[in-house]
């Protein structure tokens, strides 16, 4: 059984997504469509626009890989997850994980508008997996080729008002995938 969902042009194209029984196929989201169509109504305590296409769990839990596989999505190679959000630029897997989301690079300030005209404001910050350890020359930190993009919304007006009866929750949208650069030199050593 096929099933087309259409998200509504944001940006000018219109976001598509086949649900078959094996699950989220083509599921390719712009940054506006995550932002306004899954991550905002989050934190309105909204249902976002197409059910179990963000999972609710912590991207730090567990190696990347590891966490697509809990969650059903290492054949696709990448998965969508709400979390709690977090500050600091190193996120750390517990003990044992043997690797930590390091910090690479931010988007700030950025805007995305609804369709009634609606401005949110948010950011992305950028982080690279790195596995720790290692014998000799392989010593210390270790890239792993895993990128996680954390989308967090940073217009207060967006998060659920106190007088609604609930506390506001925090929440970020990750986008855990393998990295996409090419032909990506290693470094060469200091001597």
């Amino acid at each position: 059984m096929e099933e087309e969902t259409n998200l509504g042009g944001v940006g000018g194209g219109e976001m598509k997504e086949e649900v078959g029984e094996e699950g989220m196929e083509s599921f390719e989201p712009t940054e506006d469509e995550l932002v306004l169509h899954f991550l905002r109504p989050r934190l309105r305590g909204f249902a976002p626009r197409v059910a179990g296409a963000v999972v609710e769990a912590d991207p730090c839990a567990a190696p990347p890989w590891e966490l697509l596989e809990r969650h059903g999505l290492l054949g696709r190679g990448q998965g969508y997850f709400f979390a709690a959000r977090r500050r600091g630029k190193v996120r750390r897997t517990p003990e044992g994980g043997g690797g930590a989301w390091m910090h690479s690079g931010n988007k700030e300030d950025r805007r995305s508008v609804t369709e009634l005209g609606v401005v949110a404001r948010w950011c992305m910050t950028r982080y690279c997996f790195y596995l720790r350890g290692g014998d000799g020359a392989q010593q210390g930190r270790r890239s792993t080729g895993w990128v996680m993009s954390e989308y967090e919304i940073t217009d207060p007006r967006c998060y659920r008002r106190a007088d609604d009866g609930e506390e506001d929750q925090y929440w970020v949208l990750c986008h855990v995938r393998r990295s996409i650069r090419e032909n990506v030199k290693p470094r060469s050593r200091r001597r």
